[in-house]
């Protein structure tokens, strides 16, 4: 592979992305983890960016050269998208490097039962499913991860066979 590798999981929000981002990394500690989410902290953020992209992917494409210069041999990158108009703000900061998108998803009653389940921002689960229904219509992903019946465990072998980054 040509280039810095990038393995970005996205999904809705409660679909698993930090957490298989964090057990990734644990497995394999060669490879940093940064969370768009901890990037983008920047409100109100503007009308017509309501998921402040921008902001986030200036920041990402700032500061990935550091974890490669640091010695890093890949990172792994948490973080939603929901459109392809989306991830060309972030592709257009990530010269010299390979991105590999996963999609992480969930049956509606799982995914639902772990929005729930963090016990915060509670009122919002509606929105988040219709989010991940959107994101289920898309195909900009590489590949996606159906989680329904998975552990984090199996889920982080899974992904690092079908990437290679396990190699």
């Amino acid at each position: 592979m040509s280039g810095y590798p990038i393995l970005w999981l996205y999904g809705p929000p409660a679909a698993g992305k930090t957490t298989l981002a964090r057990e990734i990394v644990r497995r394999r500690p060669e490879f940093a983890h940064l969370d768009t989410d901890q990037i983008g902290l920047c409100y109100p953020a503007p009308d017509d960016d309501p998921g402040n992209h921008r902001v986030k992917s200036a920041n990402l494409g700032a500061l990935w050269p550091h974890f490669r210069d640091a010695g890093a041999r890949g990172l792994v990158v948490s973080g939603n998208l929901v459109t392809a108009g989306d991830l060309e703000l972030y592709r257009a900061r990530l010269d010299g490097a390979v991105l590999t998108l996963c999609r992480l998803r969930a049956d509606p009653g799982v995914h639902k039962a772990r929005f729930l389940g963090r016990g915060r921002f509670t009122e919002l689960v509606e929105l988040c499913l219709e989010e991940a229904a959107t994101l289920d219509r898309t195909d900009f992903a590489d590949f996606t991860l159906d989680t329904t019946r998975l552990s984090t465990t199996d889920s982080a072998a899974l992904v690092l066979d079908r990437t290679g980054f396990a190699r």
